[in-house]
């Protein structure tokens, strides 16, 4: 699938950043907060003929920086979570292993809505409020379409190469619950109230091919989104509707969800142990980014310029940070980013490098990604696919990642979400290999080949550096 790029726009007198310097360590605020790097030497296998060099570590601080611990990054707010190791992660009896029985990855897609509930669709669909300064830029932006679940099984195919990855046949629909129950009756009898409980329901169901399963719902003043739908509800549809030969599933939503009544939004949940992850593509639209304060100038792999890091540290430093519920062990929304952010709604591409770029593979996703930045669809699709190949990871028996920068860090915003990399880190991708029996180099250009037909020029990149 190809996606048409982002055309830019100028930012008035606002300076562009040139990154012209790229951090390989954390942020200075690491070391004030107690987070101490754990090295990767002793945390990967490693074949009994050859030793783990001092060399073998030098590339990997190159091409696998360390975690960036910005203020308020889920490892500022917990910087002694614990690491998980190769061995640790062997020596778990909960991990659920791989077999010629069960070995196929399911992806549910968004269900469709029955008629007589075509409510529930409105409740996908964000309101932004016109912010004042800040104006969106092209029909791009504002139609960016729900991402197609055909390439987000493309891209878990790569992912997790070489497991079959495949559409759940089974159908869902959203339905109306039982018009019985009394949490759907109108405390009136009033035509306003009964079109109310009509409209906001304290319930709907998600019919399966066996049956109807209760979905909570709640209105939460502020949020861009009319309704939210309960997380653990939707887990549970997951779990009945999990096929004996599945390895794991992910239930793609459109909606908005929340766990607990404290929560604002959760945007993916796995239950590892139970081989069932649910994620939600709404907060992901771009047209949310000024909303989540998302900076799209300094999303991966430019999050690593130096002085945006210093720059984020040093604001930070000035600042009082508000304190929001964050769950560690979710890629879900918490404290929010006190680092000065960029209220455009597309990346201003950078002035031409007058050398040519170096070519560690950083430096390469730096290059495709000031000269062609994603476009809305595109930026939209690469989100889902990266959260649902998280949570699938959690399912794999990973834990949260703290040896480097990686896809499988915890998150504790969207800010910081778009500031993670794509990639597996050495420790991490070796637990994958290992689970799925991958060659490490086929995985690489199974991806880099579908980053190359997407036009997803920053992975696309960084690939190209790591198998040169």
């Amino acid at each position: 699938m190809s996606f048409v790029r982002s055309s830019h726009t100028k930012q008035g007198s606002s300076t562009v950043c040139q990154h012209s310097e790229l951090l390989h360590t954390s942020s200075p605020l690491a070391a004030e907060i107690g987070f101490k790097r754990r090295t990767h030497r002793d945390a990967v296998t490693r074949p009994k003929k050859r030793k783990r060099s001092r060399d073998d570590d030098a590339v990997a601080s190159t091409s696998f920086p360390a975690p960036l611990v910005l203020p308020d990054d889920d490892l500022a707010l917990d910087p002694q979570y614990p690491p998980q190791s190769v061995r640790s992660w062997q020596r778990d009896r909960d991990r659920n292993v791989v077999t010629a029985e069960r070995k196929v990855i399911y992806v549910a897609a968004t269900p469709s809505t029955d008629p007589g509930v075509e409510f529930v669709d409105s409740w996908t669909h964000p309101q932004v409020p016109q912010r004042q300064g800040h104006t969106l830029h092209g029909n791009d932006e504002v139609n960016a379409r729900s991402p197609d679940v055909k390439d987000i099984i493309d891209y878990l195919s790569a992912f997790y190469h070489p497991l079959p990855i495949k559409l759940l046949q089974s159908p869902l629909a959203f339905t109306a619950w039982d018009s019985t129950s009394p949490a759907l009756k109108p405390s009136s009898t009033s035509r306003l109230s009964k079109r109310k409980a009509e409209r906001q329901p304290s319930s709907i169901a998600l019919r399966t091919s066996t049956e109807l399963i209760r979905i909570r719902t709640r209105s939460l003043p502020g949020s861009p989104f009319s309704s939210q739908l309960n997380l653990d509800d939707l887990l549970d549809v997951a779990i009945g509707i999990l096929p004996s030969d599945a390895y794991a599933l992910v239930l793609l939503v459109a909606h908005d969800l929340y766990e607990s009544e404290d929560d604002l939004f959760v945007c993916g949940r796995a239950y590892g142990g139970s081989r069932i992850a649910v994620v939600s593509s709404a907060r992901y639209n771009p047209i949310l980014d000024p909303s989540h304060q998302v900076d799209r100038t300094h999303a991966w792999p430019a999050s690593h310029c130096k002085e945006f890091v210093e720059a984020s540290c040093s604001a930070a430093a000035l600042s009082t940070p508000e304190s929001i519920r964050s769950d560690n062990k979710t890629r879900s929304p918490g404290a929010r980013p006190s680092s000065p952010i960029l209220l455009s709604s597309s990346p201003a591409p950078a002035p031409a490098p007058t050398h040519r770029p170096p070519s560690t593979p950083l430096h390469l996703a730096l290059h495709h990604h000031t000269a062609n930045p994603p476009s809305p669809p595109l930026l939209y699709l690469i989100r889902l696919c990266l959260t649902s190949a998280h949570e699938l990871g959690h399912c794999f028996g990973l834990d949260h990642c703290v040896y480097h920068a990686c896809c499988m860090q915890g998150s504790a915003s969207l800010a910081e979400d778009a500031r993670q990399p794509p990639y597996l880190c050495p420790v991490c991708e070796e637990k994958v290999l290992l689970a799925t029996g991958a060659e490490r180099k086929e995985r690489m250009r199974k991806l880099r080949n579908l980053c190359s037909e997407w036009g997803w020029g920053s992975l696309e990149g960084w690939l190209e550096g790591m198998l040169a």
